[in-house]
Parts: structure tokens; C-alpha cells; sequence
């Protein structure tokens, strides 16, 4: 199932790939619900074999009309921005063969042939892990993993039915760390397959990054409810590095060589940061070399990137928590 806005650039080669699975057609099915004023819809009901269903927009509202329509038990989900690989379906069926299991996810590795800075980005590790695998956002325990992103997932339709489906408080996003909440709470086991792979486009360009991100801050507000103190006071929040960058500044004309050192500590600093608290750099630095990005960029263009993601996303939290207050949205 794919859920779709104003995806006229994608949904095509998106459905092309789902047409393409070594899996017979008579045991699955190709829905689109879609919310877009392009020709989204025009496009995929010329696909043979998709089913078309409006709906109005809203992540978790479409994603519900799409589950609750489906003929089958298992509901797999991928994006409008994706390419499956032939094998996507088969590897689902192959997981879930077990009626134990009732929900898994997978990775979103970035297209081969992307390019330099759309791999880059990329190798942030979101969504689902990126270019680096989804086991840089989760680690497997006892109860399986914390959550399956909403790009590479499937669950069975009797388990969404038993928790109400996606919640109706995530329309702009998180209703798939939402769901998996509620499932585990609920005492379900979430498996990750590494096996499971398909390919999602990076968020390029550089300012659809920062917009992309932006958004992920509105996410992580609705699911995590912070004040406005642990937004502001964060370290990752951009003010705290606007001052240092303006320290820096002053500095720099007065002793240029010396500021120069500092700022070259100063990344050092924060690569051992990333090397000893982040999970995706240390595993984009012992994978680079099978994703196919350089030392170099992956010790300042990956890094640099990170700090833009965390610094959009704080903005993101602010934005949306001055946006509840003034009851322009809901949290």
C-alpha cells in the first residue's frame, strides 16, 4: 500500500517496481490512497492492477482508509518515493509465514547511482536507517525492536484492527513510532528483517533537507510533548551554536591562526562525540567503504549534515509548540 500527495514525479516508477515482484499476482494487490491536487491519481489508475482510493490528507487518516480496505491479512506499507526490490513481497511473506510474527520492518538504503550529496544525506541514517541499514535506528532485544518506519513495514491486518490502526493525532507524521508503541504496549513483538530491503530517494536537494527535518521537529513534538524549556535550553538547539559561531567570529579577525586550531579542536571534538554516542556514525564508518562514500565526506559533509538535521528539528519543536499554544494546531 502507498499513500500519496501531489507524488506525480514518483508514484509511477514507485507502482512499476510493486508490478515487478516475483510473487504471484493473485495473492497480492497494489493500493494508492491517495489526498493530491496533481495527477497523482491519474497516473497510478493507469497502472494495470492498482486500486485508486481517495481520501482526504493526513498520514495516519490514509493509511487507515488503505488497511481497512485491503482484501488480504498481511498489509505491507512503502512509500511513493520508494523502489521495491523484486524480492520485497516474498520476503515478507517468508517472515510472516511464522503467526507469531505480527509486524516487521526493513531498510531504506539510498538508490545506487544517486550521487555524491544525495548519498551523503543519505548516510545521516534516516529514514529507516538510510544508506547505513535500519539497524542504526534500533536495536533487537527480547521484544524485538521499538519501532517500524512507515516507509518498509508490514503487519497483519487483524493486529491494526485490535489497536484502532494508525492514531488519528499523527496526520503530519510519527503515526508509525505511534503504532509501534501502542502494539508493544499492547505485548506484540516488532521483528526487523535485514532481508527486507527496498530503496528510498534521498531528500535533496540541501533545502529540501532542512524542510524535510523540519517537519521530523513537528513529528517529534506530537509524539514526545516537551516544554518549551527542554526545547530551548537543548545544546542542539541553534542558538547555542549561533553564539559560539559569532564568539568565533570575534576571534577570528583578532587571532586568525589561533581561532583557526580552535575550530579545527572543535570538530574533533564533536567526530568523537558522534564516535562514541551515535550508533549511525559508527556504522557508516565500518560500512563506507560497501555504501561507496569516502573518508572524507563521511568525517565533515555526513557529520555537517547531522548538525543540520538536529538544529531543523529543534525549530520544528519550537515552531509546532508556539503553534499549540496559539491553538493554530493540535499537538
Amino acid at each position: 500500500m502507498v499513500i500519496t500527495l501531489n507524488e506525480e514525479d514518483n508514484i509511477f516508477s514507485c507502482l512499476q517496481s510493486l508490478r515487478r515482484q516475483n510473487y504471484p499476482d493473485e495473492k497480492y494487490e497494489i493500493i494508492v490512497v491517495d489526498a493530491s491536487s496533481d495527477a497523482t491519481s491519474s497516473i497510478a489508475a493507469r497502472v494495470p492492477g492498482v486500486r485508486v482510493i481517495k481520501s482526504g490528507k493526513g498520514f495516519s487518516r490514509q493509511k487507515n482508509a488503505g488497511w481497512q480496505a485491503a482484501r488480504f491479512d498481511i498489509v505491507a506499507f512503502t512509500d511513493a518515493d520508494c523502489l521495491v526490490v523484486e524480492n520485497w513481497l516474498a520476503t515478507i511473506a517468508g517472515a510472516m509465514a511464522d503467526p507469531e510474527v505480527v509486524a516487521i520492518g526493513g531498510n531504506a538504503l539510498a538508490p545506487p547511482g544517486c550521487g555524491w550529496f544525495a548519498l551523503c544525506v543519505a548516510c545521516v541514517g534516516h529514514p529507516a536507517g538510510g544508506a547505513i541499514g535500519f539497524d542504526a535506528n534500533v536495536v533487537p532485544g527480547p521484544r524485538g525492536i521499538a519501532f517500524i518506519a512507515g516507509c518498509n513495514g508490514a503487519f497483519r491486518k487483524s493486529v491494526l484492527q485490535e489497536v484502532d490502526g494508525f492514531g488519528i493525532n499523527f496526520q503530519g507524521g510519527g503515526e508509525d513510532v505511534d503504532l509501534s508503541r501502542r502494539l508493544r504496549r499492547a505485548g506484540y513483538r516488532l521483528d526487523y528483517v535485514p532481508s527486507l530491503t527496498l530503496y528510498h530517494k534521498p531528500h535533496t536537494p540541501f533545502w529540501h533537507y532542512v524542510r524535510w527535518n523540519l517537519g521530523v521537529g513537528g513529528t517529534k513534538f506530537n509524539l514526545n510533548q516537551p516544554s518549551l524549556g527542554s526545547i530551548v535550553f537543548d545544546p542542539r538547539f541553534p542558538l547555542w551554536s549561533l553564539i559560539i559561531l559569532t564568539l568565533w567570529f570575534q576571534c577570528f579577525f583578532s587571532a586568525v591562526i589561533l581561532s583557526l586550531l580552535c575550530l579545527l579542536a572543535g570538530w574533533l571534538v564533536y567526530l568523537a562525540f558522534l564516535c562514541c554516542f551515535s550508533k549511525p556514525f559508527r556504522l557508516l564508518l565500518e560500512r563506507r567503504s560497501k555504501i561507496g562514500l569516502d573518508l572524507f565526506s563521511v568525517l565533515t559533509v555526513v557529520p555537517f549534515l547531522v548538525l543540520v538535521r538536529q538544529m531543523a528539528i529543534s525549530v520544528g519543536q519550537l515552531t509546532k509548540w508556539f503553534m499549540v499554544r496559539k491553538g493554530i494546531d493540535s499537538p
